[in-house]
Formats: structure tokens, sequence, C-alpha cells
């Protein structure tokens, strides 16, 4: 297990959002969230990420395990361009590259300098990142954006680009797992080919909230958030409506 989340209550203000839900997620398992405006499900991401801790319960994640997730807003990056960004965002690339940096401008590195050196230089090679920048430039033409513009400012993009770009940073970071918001808004039908192409590959597990369906046909499960909880589907999209029908038959109701 990579990944467990038992929440007792997360409210926004005065509105109950979870109530004892429960998810956990299997290495290179895919789950979707989906269920209607405002039950949650990108508030979930920010708890399983941890940017959000204003909850009563616990999110685990594996040890040594890394995590990302695709951003909404980008206020803070200022005038960089979309290739600087992706490399900034992935996993000790700028920390590595400066030290490898600096080292070349000290005239008497001592022996920790250099053992410091050699671990990065070692590192930065295991990480594939002196290929980095030339897969970044690529990946981005996959999804139209050409290289004028991965060497451009980042907020000269728009909202749907700016999309694009958090899904590459996603793909090129190698990460354990991968919470992605709404990957295929705002796509083209080339650009969610793509999209579902790195999906099926990838190695990492996924946790996406999308109700393309799409999307929802290439994942383990789906998780649905309703009255507060999380009803839990294996399978993909045929089978939530399987599932569905038959809780419609027996009186149940819809998820």
């Amino acid at each position: 297990m990579i990944l467990s989340a038992n929440i007792t209550e997360k409210s926004m203000g005065s509105k109950l959002l979870l109530k004892d839900f429960s998810l956990s997620l299997q290495e290179n398992q895919k789950i979707a969230i989906i269920g209607r405006n405002g039950v949650g499900k990108s508030t979930l991401l920010d708890l399983l990420d941890g940017s959000d801790d204003e909850y009563i319960g616990e999110v685990n994640l594996k040890k040594g395990a890394v995590i990302m997730s695709t951003r909404q807003e980008h206020n803070e990056v200022g005038d960089m361009t979309v290739l600087e960004y992706i490399l900034s965002e992935l996993p000790q690339y700028t920390h590595l590259k400066k030290i490898i940096d600096n080292f070349e401008h000290l005239r008497n590195p001592n022996k920790a300098l250099l053992s410091e050196f050699s671990d990065a230089i070692e590192r930065f090679g295991v990480l594939d990142y002196y290929r980095a920048e030339d897969r970044v430039i690529q990946e981005l033409e996959r999804y139209q954006i050409d290289i004028k513009s991965a060497k451009s400012s980042l907020k000269n993009l728009s909202g749907g680009q700016k999309r694009f770009v958090e899904l590459v940073k996603i793909a090129e970071s190698h990460v354990d797992l991968a919470l992605i918001d709404e990957p295929t808004n705002h796509m083209d039908y080339v650009a969610k080919a793509e999209f579902i192409t790195w999906l099926n590959a990838c190695k990492c597990a996924v946790v996406l909230v999308s109700h393309d369906r799409d999307v929802l046909a290439e994942v383990d499960a789906i998780v649905e958030i309703k009255d507060h909880q999380a009803y839990i589907t294996p399978g993909g999209y045929d089978k939530y409506l399987q599932q569905n029908r038959h809780n419609t038959i027996q009186g149940i109701g819809q998820y």
C-alpha cells in the first residue's frame, strides 16, 4: 500500500464535506474521484498531498514515497519560462543542479564539497536529468506547445495550456504518486489521447479527479463521493454503470 486515508471529518467553514471517509491506494493503482460539484473532490486531493491539514483523521503515505500534485494557480512563479518552471518542480533537480554548477566555480574544494559534488553527479544521472530539458520540450510539443512557447513566460499561456504544462511536469517527475485535478479539461482529442497513453504506461500510482468517460474507462477503480463518504467501484466506467444499474434495480438509488 502506498497511501491510506481515514478522514473522520473535514469541513469547509460551516459546510461538512467528508465524514468517516476511508480510502486506500496500492502501488501503481489508478483511481478516479467523481462526484457532484462542491462535494470535496479537489479538497480531497489537498488532504492527500498534505497542503490541507485542517481535518480530523489521518493520511499516511508510504515512507520514502514521492508525491506530486498538479497546480491550479501559478501566481507565485513570476516571470519563469515554461521550461524553467517544469525543471524547477522536478524532485531534487534544482538542489542537485545548484551543487553541480557551484562546484565548477570553486578553486580549492575540500573533501566534503568533493564528496557532495560526486553524490550530486551520481544522483543527477540516476534520475536521468541530463536529458530532462530535451524530454520536457518533446512532451510539451505533444500537447501542441512549441519550443518558442516553452522558452517564453509561463504567465503568457492560456489556462488550458497551463493545464498541459502541469501534466508534463507530472510525467517527467518520476514520482511514486501523482494527484491530478481534471486533467482533460480544455483538451482536444489529440491531447487527450496523449494523456491516456501516459496514464496507461506510467509506473506510478495516480489519483485523479475527472468526469471524462474516456479517462474513467482506463482506471482501476472509481471512487464517488456522496453523502460525505466514499463509494468504491472496482474497474472502469463500464463497471461503474453496471453497479449503478444494479443498485437502482435493488432500490438503493444511485451513488
